[in-house]
């Protein structure tokens, strides 16, 4: 059995990690290298389980999402607050909830708003999915306390205010009873347990969460049989103490992605896991080479390994005569006036290119500035705004057919977008024939995605997922080589399906079989 914990925390507080509400999301790409590592395993049949240490309401839903539903679990706030495995998911309206007599409702475009006698008593979040996420009780307009619903259907946990401040959290079990009172003001983070359920823990008081994190992990590790079971942790400063609790002779896997764990020569605890794991494996070059220049003697061990994501459908775009442009752009470094410029002048020069520029969760200010810059740029050049011109000289043999039609979808040439989820990104990468990303160091997932789809990418920077004039394109002279890129991939057939062949042998070499019979034959040696 392969045992899987993953790094799925919450950025203020560790093991708290609540789905945001749809209209605001912080993290939009959830998608990381556990996701990828079990989506295998998954589809191979291997026996696996995830290994949850953190508070996830909303899982059943998080796992839905990223194809993981078949995947078992073991989750430590579920045995904390006595769920049962066989635990069923039942239906939720706003409606079941408790409310006062005579309480109507309002559907604003972002949340459900609850009145009671002309006064606002609550709003309601909502996922993406549509899904009850949280309610915030109101009193004179100040929050009393915020209900988190677990989306199996009842309450999970009471967030309650003083003073306008949070003050203590009580986690419940389905009948609504607190097991645990967890303090949150600047003085303390100590966790009560309630007399009721002392039995079920070593000590009437904690520290802070962690603490009771660390004793239930510490129960859940002690039972995997060595020579048998196999720990894969995804390298984070919240899971390396879990490597001292594994015991000897369980395979243990450490797992690197990203920026996620801080690579310092002065982490005792990081150089301690690095020499206790059987396997480290890293998603670039980049991390391995660090890795090994902080601990050289783990080169035998160390492995890179590539991550896809196995949701996006390879060369769906061959269905579209237009070939559409996804333009990566990042929010704190947008493109300068004359990279805009020499887009739109390919734009101009080849009437069936389309361009999405993409930005991911952007603030309201950067996606104006952006948009405002491109209709000051198609004003400078003589374009219509939101599209470009056609000459119907250009279209070629063709043009009679064509013209009036591409004139008319002229709002189609261009176009910004904000994605804020990764599944929004997956549609649109459907019918995408190239990915361009200029930045200094291309977005990890716009890459993933992109091979992953078997799309052709033009970048700056050599990476681990682009090889020059294989699957993609490595720019020299930054925008003066840019329509030499484009035309390499779209004007020629050839080399595109080239790049997709490509991209199919690589996601084949580092999913199914392949890439377990690596892992099983690593972890022997």
């Amino acid at each position: 059995m392969y045992y899987f914990i993953p790094a799925w925390y919450g950025s203020e507080r560790i093991w708290h990690s609540t789905t945001t509400p749809w209209y605001w999301s912080k993290d939009m790409i959830e998608f990381d290298e556990t996701i990828h590592q079990i989506r295998v395993f998954q589809e191979a049949g291997v026996e696996r389980r995830l290994v949850l240490p953190h508070y996830c309401p909303q899982l059943r839903y998080y796992l839905h999402r990223q194809d993981l539903l078949e995947t078992d679990y073991l989750s430590i706030f579920d045995h904390i607050q006595g769920i049962s495995p066989r635990q069923e998911m039942m239906p939720i309206q706003v409606e079941d909830l408790e409310w006062p007599a005579q309480t109507s409702f309002a559907y604003t475009p972002f949340q459900i708003v609850a009145f009671c006698r002309g006064q606002v008593i609550a709003s309601i979040d909502l996922g993406v999915d549509g899904n009850l996420l949280s309610v915030n009780r109101l009193k004179d307009k100040e929050t009393v306390y915020v209900q988190y619903l677990d989306d199996r259907g009842f309450i999970s946990s009471v967030l309650y205010y003083k003073e306008g401040s949070p003050y203590f959290q009580d986690y419940l079990t389905p009948e609504g009873n607190w097991v645990l009172r967890e303090l949150l003001t600047d003085a303390s983070h100590m966790v009560f347990v309630n007399e009721a359920f002392q039995k079920q823990f070593k000590r009437e008081t904690y520290s802070d969460m962690g603490e009771v994190v660390a004793e239930k992990m510490k129960a859940i590790l002690e039972d995997l049989v060595p020579g048998h079971d196999r720990m894969v942790i995804a390298a984070h400063p919240a899971n390396l103490p879990f490597i001292q609790q594994v015991e000897r002779g369980i395979s243990k896997v450490l797992s690197f992605y990203g920026q996620r764990q801080p690579l310092s020569q002065e982490d005792s605890l990081l150089h301690f896991s690095l020499k206790e794991v059987d396997l480290v494996l890293t998603d670039s070059e980049k991390t391995k080479q660090d890795l090994l220049r902080l601990a050289p003697s783990i080169a035998s061990k160390v492995h890179r390994l590539t991550s896809f994501d196995s949701r996006l459908r390879l060369g769906s775009s061959q269905e579209r005569k237009e070939s559409k442009i996804f333009f990566y752009l990042d929010e704190k470094n947008l493109p300068s006036q004359s990279a805009l410029e020499k887009v739109f002048e390919i734009l101009a020069k080849n009437p069936l290119f389309e361009v999405v520029f993409a930005i991911y969760n952007a603030s309201d200010e950067a996606v104006a500035t952006l948009d405002r810059q491109l209709e000051d740029l198609a004003g400078e050049m003589g374009m219509a705004a939101r599209g470009v011109q056609v000459d119907s000289r250009e279209l070629g043999e063709n043009h009679i057919l064509e013209d009036a039609s591409l004139f008319e979808k002229k709002l189609d040439r261009y176009k910004v977008q904000n994605f804020f989820h990764e599944n929004d990104i997956i549609k649109e990468l459907e019918q995408t024939r190239l990915i361009v990303d200029m930045s200094e160091e291309p977005n990890l997932y716009t890459q993933i995605a992109g091979i992953s789809a078997g799309i052709p990418q033009i970048n700056r920077s050599q990476t681990e997922y682009v090889d020059h004039l294989k699957n993609g394109y490595v720019l020299g002279e930054m925008e003066e080589e840019l329509e030499k890129a484009m035309d390499y991939f779209l004007r020629d057939l050839k080399p595109w399906n080239e790049s997709l062949i490509y991209s199919v042998e690589k996601i084949q070499e580092y999913t199914g079989q392949r890439l377990i019979a690596k892992w099983e034959g690593w972890m022997e040696n």
